[in-house]
């Protein structure tokens, strides 16, 4: 791995900062919440990574990172809470990411997508999806990279000479 590569744990980290700039004073836990847990809160987990390989021809590919915000509300005795807040508490999480890219160390990955379910009764889960475009080297080994420029090359060719 190259120095200076960004790992899932990075991504997760700057996730869940945004989140804690959109929910002050609330704790944000990663990957589970403690049993008892007070609410309100916060929790991020990596739900996915995805290669996206054909995103950018033969020198590119997305890193697609899936991740789940799950907002949880304060509830009363019967575990149920007032479904408005859910559904605000789902909108702040959407705008912490509306600007379209979230900084992890010295890159920017994308917002792809985000989508909001809030048909729980005591908290909203919102899907995250962030890419992250990364050099096809670092995928594959050295010889095969150059192959594929080759070859890459040679059609670019062949088609130019077609025309």
């Amino acid at each position: 791995m190259r120095e200076g590569t960004i790992l899932p744990a990075d991504v997760a980290a700057a996730v869940v900062e945004k989140v804690k700039e959109a929910f002050p004073g609330e704790a944000v836990y990663t990957d589970l919440v403690p049993r008892d847990f007070e609410r309100p809160c916060n929790m991020v987990e990596l739900v996915s990574l995805v290669l996206d390989p054909l995103g950018y021809g033969q020198s590119g590919v997305d890193l697609l990172y899936k991740i789940r915000i799950t907002t949880y509300s304060a509830v009363d005795e019967v575990h149920a809470s007032h479904l408005p807040v859910l559904d605000l508490r789902a909108m702040l999480v959407l705008g912490a990411f509306g600007s379209g890219y979230i900084r992890v160390k010295d890159r920017a990955p994308k917002v792809r997508s985000m989508e909001a379910d809030t048909s729980f009764f005591d908290c909203a889960a919102v899907t995250l999806t962030l890419a992250l475009t990364l050099d096809r080297a670092d995928f594959v080994g050295p010889e095969l990279y150059e192959l594929m420029q080759n070859l890459e090359f040679q059609i670019r060719t062949k088609k130019e000479n077609d025309t």
